[in-house]
């Protein structure tokens, strides 16, 4: 028979306050992502009836583009998978989860898409809401199809 070290010794002496900060650690875990998923079906629950044209009818109202608040809309529900109906007030970080890269993806795709120009450089305020973004691709300007074809004939 062996005679224990001091570090079998010591770890033995541990295991009830590691497995004890294993347990919290998890608990936790599982706290925060069952807050989570019932704070989305709260927002979907009190947000029922807005959809991707009551979102673009309301965004008209204060003069945006149908077109972009529409494809705003279902691009944040389809490839960033948001998965409750979004509100122009919403919060890009805290509400819809997006960090900066989500964000800035988010922007040059929707851009490459409605045929706009971006320079990101150029943009002095945060984007921090969804109207925001809405309002950053309706202010930078169409490619005209007129310069694409100057420089593809150039080519």
């Amino acid at each position: 028979m062996q005679t224990p070290t001091n570090l079998s010794l010591w770890l033995n002496d541990q295991v009830w306050p590691i497995g004890i900060l294993i347990a919290l650690i998890v608990l936790t875990y599982f706290a925060l992502k069952h807050s989570a998923s019932r704070r989305r079906a709260e927002l979907a629950r009190a947000r029922e009836g807005v959809t991707e044209e009551t979102f673009a009818d309301y965004m008209a109202q204060f003069g945006f583009d149908r077109t972009i608040t529409a494809s705003t809309y279902r691009y944040l529900q389809q490839v960033q998978l948001v998965d409750f109906p979004i509100l122009p007030s919403d919060k890009l970080d805290e509400d819809l989860g997006l960090d900066l890269e989500d964000v800035q993806q988010t922007l040059d795709e929707l851009a490459a898409a409605l045929n706009r120009q971006r320079y990101p450089g150029l943009i002095q305020t945060p984007i921090v809401t969804v109207e925001d973004l809405v309002r950053i691709l309706q202010a930078s300007p169409r490619v005209s199809l007129e310069s694409d074809y100057q420089q593809a004939s150039v080519a």
